[in-house]
């Protein structure tokens, strides 16, 4: 009898010294791999999401970041994450319109006047009709942050009228993009990489290119093509992913704080945006560039233009891109 009370209270004891230990090795180690200039307001704004998400879910898990494209750059990102190379990474949207087409329903040229109005797509039915074909590729949409609007860098002339694209060579990597400005009357090349546009621009070889205000300024975009015309054509995003199995292995709380993060994240980002193109449209013009708006009548003109070119795009990839189009489309 005194030995079974000794083996009980023993037993008892080895496990009781052993659940801290058990309970610190559940600590899950997550790998995200990032890209791009530290000082980007999406950087900042990234260091902080997971600092907090540490923070919060300490001896939970335990986030990782492998900055400055170390691992993969935007090229790859969005298809080591689908892999599992990858716990987590930061995905370009534009980058993925090939692997994940429903994505370019909230980056349609022209489809929305102001990044507010961008931001909406990322919220609702719009939100989950994104997340489910994200899910098909293995996917899982965490938080986003979008970028401030793309304009025309020109080095002919400021787009004061629709009649001003015409015979306009203009730059694209966008087939969508290239279309409408087809059908403007612009002559689109599509075969100069981005990587490559500065010197195309520089040397004459084209006219003009497509650029946001605070991507242009820091690519320099300005010194070669210096008659900028604000048109707010689109606002693509920066999506933080994580690979579908690993976040389908988090607890609900764990993801609900990062949830809950993102979404503060993404609204410090959207203040962001805003703010860094008016700095940066300010600096530009310090620097000898011409900025100018193009009036609303002819933005308008342009979108009964783009019209039948999301319709072509939603009817060709089926009922949940209608519905997107029908989402966020202008009333």
């Amino acid at each position: 009898m005194k030995r079974s009370i000794t083996f009980i209270v023993c037993f008892l004891f080895a496990v009781i010294t052993a659940l801290p230990m058990q309970a610190a090795a559940k600590e899950v180690t997550l790998k995200l791999a990032s890209w791009g200039s530290a000082k980007h307001y999406a950087a900042v704004a990234r260091v902080e999401w997971i600092n907090e998400v540490n923070e919060a879910c300490a001896g939970k898990v335990k986030i990782v970041d492998y900055p400055g494209g170390q691992l993969y750059g935007p090229k790859d990102m969005h298809k080591q994450i689908a892999k599992g190379s990858v716990d987590m990474g930061v995905v370009l949207q534009p980058a993925m319109l090939a692997m994940v087409p429903m994505v370019q329903g909230v980056y349609l040229p022209f489809a929305y006047d102001n990044i507010d109005e961008a931001a909406k797509a990322y919220t609702g039915e719009s939100l989950e009709i994104l997340e489910k074909a994200m899910a098909k590729k293995r996917l899982k949409i965490v938080w986003s942050a979008l970028t401030d609007g793309v304009q025309i860098f020109s080095n002919k002339k400021n787009i004061e009228t629709i009649e001003d694209f015409k015979g306009l060579r203009i730059l694209s990597t966008s087939p969508i993009f290239a279309e409408i400005m087809a059908n403007l009357g612009a002559a689109p090349d599509t075969s100069i990489p981005y990587t490559e546009q500065y010197m195309a621009l520089k040397r004459g070889v084209s006219d003009a290119m497509a650029n946001s205000i605070v991507g242009g300024y820091f690519q320099k975009t300005h010194e070669v093509a210096p008659l900028v015309t604000q048109i707010e054509m689109s606002y693509s995003s920066i999506l933080f992913c994580m690979n579908l199995k690993t976040w389908k292995k988090l607890p609900k709380d764990v993801q609900d704080v990062m949830l809950n993060i993102g979404k503060k994240k993404s609204a410090y980002c959207l203040a962001a945006a805003k703010g860094w193109q008016q700095k940066f449209t300010g600096a530009m013009t310090q620097e000898g560039a011409t900025v100018k708006t193009i009036a609303p009548e002819e933005r308008a003109k342009i979108i009964t233009v783009a019209k039948p070119v999301w319709e072509k795009w939603a009817e060709k990839n089926g009922k949940d891109a209608k519905r997107l189009l029908e989402l966020n489309e202008r009333k």
